[in-house]
């Protein structure tokens, strides 16, 4: 059992411990509990997320995204229009773009027309879940 255990090595040591613990895993059970969410989705082999003490999920890390399908949005807006967006939506990542500003967006339903939808990841999953409920029903931002 791992807590946290890529936590302060530099990327060079954080690769070589990850890779140790995928092959330590070929002939073991390891349990590994990190916020790192790149960590987990490099090793493990099977995701298990708590909330409040109870098991939320529990899925083939390769199957864990499909529960918000659909629920992840990248849109590009006018910086002006920035905080409007953070204030009500979980803002995964921005880009700044000149005087544009290109969001990924948590979601429930489509944020305006202008937004794809774009494919989730395991940060994304994290954010779902563990983000503040806004008043509209969609997730705030927790960044």
């Amino acid at each position: 059992m791992f807590d946290e255990p890529t936590a302060g090595l530099d990327p060079k040591e954080r690769i070589r411990f990850r890779n140790l613990l995928k092959d330590l895993a070929k002939e073991r059970i390891i349990i590994l509990s990190t916020h790192i969410v790149s960590d987990v989705a490099y090793i493990a082999d099977t995701i298990l997320m708590m909330k409040k003490g109870e098991i939320m999920m529990q899925t083939p890390t390769s199957d864990a995204t499909e529960s918000i399908y659909g629920k992840v949005w990248e849109i590009v807006v006018d910086i002006k229009e920035l905080d409007t967006y953070t204030s009500v939506y979980a803002v995964a990542n921005l880009q700044h773009e000149n005087n544009k500003v290109r969001l990924r967006l948590i979601h429930e339903t489509v944020p305006n027309s202008e937004a794809v939808a774009v494919v989730a990841t395991l940060e994304d999953l994290f954010l779902y879940h563990f983000g503040e409920t806004s008043t509209d029903g969609g997730i705030k931002d927790v960044v």
